[in-house]
């Protein structure tokens, strides 16, 4: 029998695509572990979907402290191996996953990547040349790999939850009660919500309120929502939560979103063929990320400080149909299919 050994961890970034990829496999009766930290939130998310779970004492390499725990990983870590005996190991970037990436190495245990992002992290880029095979979610990550090793990257898309491969547009619409000559707008900064583009939506929220023919699903963010809200004495025909459960029904009916540019979202835009308003945070490659889209005319991209802009931008975009189309059949071009299906085949599991 199979068995394959998956780490990862530190932010849902990571952790999400390892488990969908992980949850084809268990119906296949692969064999699963999850090695990650014991000190991040895989350490409660991967053992309530029920997979088995190691975690180690790791730490970013910051510091003298870090990199002793580091080695005393890497340690303990060959003797988890030796014990497992997993047939292969795939990695998911970030610091966690390096002592099973050197153990594998040590003990020669074929080991592959995700990388999820445009421009690849430090472990990923460190470690790739060793990996049997590396899966990408964007060909533009190929731009910064030497051409002797470009043989070994695949271009998949980003492993999503299995609902985004499925869902309609029409019958979204019509689950959710939206009106057929309504333009549906979803403005989402993820679970802890985006303070600029909370602040831009305020300062349009009068002329968002006063267009019947808009229907604004925007969610506030779980730290925000009581603050921002409580500045607001209508709310319109719109539909404000701190957080949306619901979030590929909302964006699979919707016509225009408004949203950050992390790699799970830049894919689940592709996936669903949604244009979109990007306002990528400062750091961690998301401007590389949102390039994806603006480059194929699928996206306009905003900063920080351009944010009202922004949305302004997205009520005169929203009832452009032509413009949509043109940005939807875009989009459509950059489709890979069912990312965990591919890497599942690549991998020969």
């Amino acid at each position: 029998m199979k068995k394959v050994v998956f780490t990862t961890g530190g932010t849902g970034g990571h952790i999400y695509p390892a488990l969908s990829i992980a949850r084809k496999l268990r119906e296949k009766n692969t064999e699963i572990l999850f090695i990650g930290t014991k000190h991040r939130m895989e350490k409660e998310l991967i053992p309530n979907e029920n997979f088995k779970f190691i975690g180690l004492d790791v730490l970013p390499l910051k510091s003298i402290i870090s990199f002793f725990k580091m080695a005393g990983a890497v340690f303990k870590t060959i003797g988890i191996l030796k014990k497992e005996k997993p047939t292969e190991i795939i990695g998911f970037g970030n610091y966690i996953t390096i002592p099973v990436l050197v153990a594998a190495i040590v003990l020669r245990i074929p080991y592959y990547l995700q990388e999820q992002n445009c421009t690849m992290g430090q472990a990923n880029k460190y470690f790739y040349r060793w990996a049997k095979k590396v899966f990408i979610a964007f060909e533009n990550t190929l731009d910064s790999v030497p051409e002797k090793y470009k043989s070994k990257f695949v271009v998949t898309g980003n492993p999503l939850r299995e609902e985004f491969y499925t869902k309609n547009k029409n019958e979204e619409r019509k689950n959710l009660e939206i009106g057929e000559d309504e333009k549906v707008i979803l403005v989402i900064g993820g679970s802890l919500g985006a303070k600029s583009i909370n602040e831009a939506v305020i300062k349009n929220w009068e002329k968002i309120i006063s267009d019947e023919k808009i229907k604004l699903f925007w969610g506030t963010g779980k730290d925000n929502f009581e603050e921002d809200t409580y500045r607001m004495k209508n709310f319109g025909n719109s539909v404000v939560k701190p957080y949306f459960n619901n979030v590929a029904d909302i964006m699979s009916a919707s016509d225009l979103v408004i949203c950050r540019a992390g790699a799970s979202t830049i894919s689940e835009l592709i996936q669903l063929e949604k244009p979109s308003i990007l306002i990528p945070y400062d750091f961690v490659g998301q401007k590389e990320n949102a390039d994806v889209l603006e480059y194929v005319n699928g996206a306009k991209i905003f900063t920080n400080e351009t944010a009202d802009k922004a949305v302004e931008e997205a009520l005169n975009l929203v009832k452009q149909d032509e413009m949509l189309e043109f940005m939807k059949e875009n989009i459509e071009k950059l489709k890979k299919g069912n990312a965990s299906d591919t890497i599942i085949e690549e991998m020969g599991l």
